[in-house]
């Protein structure tokens, strides 16, 4: 995209596919013009922690991204150059009819797209034991239910600063010669 070409930037449940989200703040911050307002929600580390300790029963190995803290996000866009960020976050909530339910939703929302996934298919005694899992894992009325923790920022590009030198060296003659242009007196 051409560089400071928006005045807003909203990205709603990106976020956490990025695998370099420094580098995507950096390319999000070109894009604004000063004064534009970037403004997004992603998902937050606690989100499918119930899938994550059901896998963990299931073989041990990661299925699920690791999503990233609201104030590492925070910190991420100051790093960026970006101003006033404000971050804030909340959990959601949802309940399947079963646990089949639950998987067949997450696989079509791209659920298990965590690089080092395993890459080959399982077996249905693996599948079983991670059904068992998300049942036992399961509320009062036998549903499963999952938590989002949904993260909610937005911070502005700032105008730009002057970048002032931690030192300037000015010639005693120049200082002589300005202050003679002045009409000042010599001491």
């Amino acid at each position: 995209l051409p560089g400071v070409a928006f005045d807003v930037v909203w990205s709603n449940l990106l976020l956490q596919w990025v695998n370099d989200l420094p580098r995507a703040f950096g390319e999000l911050r070109r894009v604004l013009k000063v004064g534009g307002l970037l403004t997004f929600t992603t998902f937050g580390p606690d989100t499918l922690d119930e899938v994550r300790r059901a896998f963990a029963r299931a073989d041990g190995h990661t299925h699920t991204n690791r999503f990233v803290d609201m104030h590492d996000l925070g910190d991420m866009l100051v790093h960026a150059g970006f101003a006033d960020p404000v971050m804030d976050q909340e959990t959601i909530t949802l309940n399947w009819r079963d646990p089949d339910a639950l998987l067949a939703e997450l696989r079509a929302l791209g659920g298990n797209a965590h690089p080092s996934r395993h890459a080959g298919l399982r077996t249905p005694r693996w599948r079983r034991q991670l059904v068992e899992a998300l049942s036992r894992a399961a509320g009062a009325e036998g549903r499963p239910a999952l938590d989002f923790e949904v993260v909610y920022g937005h911070a502005f590009r700032p105008q730009p600063r002057l970048r002032v030198a931690p030192e300037t060296q000015v010639p005693i003659d120049a200082l002589r010669a300005s202050l003679r242009s002045r009409g000042t007196p010599r001491s």
